[in-house]
């Protein structure tokens, strides 16, 4: 039997049925957006989730333009059953996506913008002919790219001269609607394109002719004058149990596995994919299950860029207690946040409002609810979030240079403690490099966290333990091998009282003293690990020694 085409990177609905793409039936999106009919749906999903696809499915079918032969690209499935195939072609919809509207200025921005408005008014080139001479005049400045043309009723003067000359109010479609405002904070515009895009949506979604409108995003941004006076404004986001056709229930999971010949990959597949809460739905990533479909490998597949510059970012200048949160979430711990539906750009993030701009882009899942009002703990989803996560802080700590992990990992697996490519080398580098961390407090805690965080990446050659009881007491970090024959370590941090090399002697001293004091090889001598490297590491301000024993 041949099989149908994977989907990776098919977000046109007509293309996908057209071309016998394989196809999971999310047509309940468009029976529920009819439902409730809201004036204005905005609803906020992580990227790769299906939000375009949706979008796109919602837009062959509501769409007045070819709609018999639209109409076609719903035989059989589940909305032709429902009361609500009568609707089916009864609308003008403008459908616009904001996705790839970016640039390192705003000028930049601009031509971008410009550019996605001239294609969206291409699309009503045959409408142009029935406008008035003001209305031609307008329409050319916008479908021509002038420059200097007021942008911001570009949206709204669609959807007038549309309703004027159909008849009919459009149904407005908007995808991506945060992406700009995400862009341009990380590239340090964001006021000027706030008040534009402020504006854009503003006069469509409030003062415009429509039907009704449905808006998709990561974000449900506040602060904004976007939604302020909207009196119908229904939010999905994902603490809302409603709206639930975005990503793969486990059943669809199991049956594209099966289909495609990887059935018995089910309960690895939910290590590594599954996880995620929208609502009260447990969902997988549906881009990285097509991804292993084709490939069959278990890696990471999931690419969010923008919320990765951004996450990378806030990491990167985050404070003391943040990194503690993160560091537990990478142990398998959970993070407790008091969860706001708002995402606020241009001011100070607190550690809740870090923890939400994760859990909104999918990198942290809700793992129980918390007896207060908003109350929740998270935690990371997945083996491939996790891996992400890795990686990530990698990133942040070996800006040294490309190879420093890796030879990281090479010393420690062949006991190189001193010298060119040691660990005292490779540690010094990545750790000397990581400034933004370097500005907060110097208690052995912080010490202990940057460190942790660079070893986290070992744990496919190492179980990393950290303060955990062995012995006659409870060290600070332990890598043991997964390997029997490997090289086991024990480290005891310590910050001296200065720089000065007696300070650090003495400490180093006291370090490996406290090691074999405490018999801390207790647990590795007993579960096999016969070669155990002990090690104090000392440090003060941006310096760092290496005592070993």
């Amino acid at each position: 039997m041949e099989r149908k085409k994977l989907p990776i990177g098919v977000s046109d609905f007509k293309k996908l049925i057209e071309e016998n793409y394989y196809y999971i039936d999310k047509t309940g999106f468009i029976e529920e957006i009819l439902e409730k009919k809201a004036e204005v749906t905005l609803i906020c999903r992580p990227r790769r989730f299906g939000k375009t696809l949706n979008m796109s499915t919602l837009k062959y079918f509501l769409d007045r333009k070819n709609a018999e032969k639209n109409n076609q690209l719903f035989r059989g499935l589940n909305i032709e059953k429902s009361k609500y195939m009568a609707e089916a072609g009864k609308y003008p919809v403008i459908f616009l996506t904001m996705k790839g509207i970016n640039g390192g200025n705003y000028s930049k921005f601009l031509q971008k913008f410009s550019s996605v408005l001239s294609d969206l008014y291409n699309d009503y080139e045959d409408l142009r002919e029935s406008l008035n001479l003001k209305e031609k005049m307008y329409f050319d400045k916008v479908w021509l790219g002038e420059p200097d043309t007021d942008l911001t009723r570009a949206l709204k003067f669609l959807s007038d001269i549309v309703y004027k000359y159909s008849g009919i109010k459009p149904v407005l479609l908007i995808d991506e609607y945060d992406s700009p405002m995400i862009v341009a904070h990380e590239k340090g515009y964001y006021e000027e394109v706030k008040e534009l895009i402020g504006d854009f949506y503003g006069e469509a979604l409030k003062d415009a002719p429509i039907s009704f409108a449905v808006i998709t995003g990561i974000l449900r941004v506040a602060k904004e004058y976007i939604f302020s006076s909207l009196n119908n404004l229904k939010v999905s986001t994902l603490l809302t149990n409603n709206y639930n056709h975005f990503g793969m229930t486990e059943d669809e999971v199991e049956t594209i596995l099966k289909y495609y010949g990887l059935e018995t990959e089910l309960d690895l597949a939910k290590s590594w994919y599954n996880g995620y809460t929208f609502g009260n739905e447990k969902v997988y990533n549906p881009w990285s299950i097509l991804n292993h479909c084709e490939n069959g490998d278990l890696i990471s597949y999931w690419v969010n860029t923008s919320a990765n510059t951004l996450i990378m970012q806030l990491l990167k200048d985050a404070d003391e207690d943040i990194n503690d949160t993160f560091y537990e979430l990478l142990r398998g711990g959970v993070a407790r946040a008091i969860l706001d539906d708002n995402m606020i750009f241009g001011e100070k993030y607190s550690d809740s409002t870090i923890l939400y701009l994760m859990f909104s882009a999918g990198y942290l899942t809700i793992d129980r609810v918390g007896e207060r009002r908003r109350e929740y703990y998270l935690r990371i989803p997945n083996e491939e979030v996790k891996d992400y996560f890795r990686k990530t802080f990698v990133e942040i700590a070996d800006s040294a240079g490309e190879n420093s992990f890796s030879k990281l990992e090479e010393a420690l697996l062949v006991g190189k403690i001193f010298g060119n490519n040691s660990v005292e080398a490779k540690i010094n580098s990545m750790f000397q490099t990581s400034m933004s961390y370097l500005d907060g407090s110097k208690q052995e805690k912080f010490y202990h966290n940057l460190i942790l965080g660079m070893m986290i990446g070992l744990d496919d050659k190492f179980y990393i333990h950290s303060n955990r009881e062995e012995g006659l007491g409870r060290y600070d970090l332990a890598l043991e091998p997964k390997s029997k024959s490997g090289i086991g370590y024990i480290f005891e941090f310590k910050v001296a009282v200065s720089s000065s090399e007696h300070d650090f002697d003495q400490a180093g001293a006291e370090a490996l003293a406290q090691i074999d004091k405490k018999i801390y090889e207790t647990g590795l001598r007993e579960r096999g690990v016969e070669k155990i490297i002990k090690i104090g590491m000392v440090f003060a301000s941006k310096v760092l020694k290496l005592y070993v024993k």
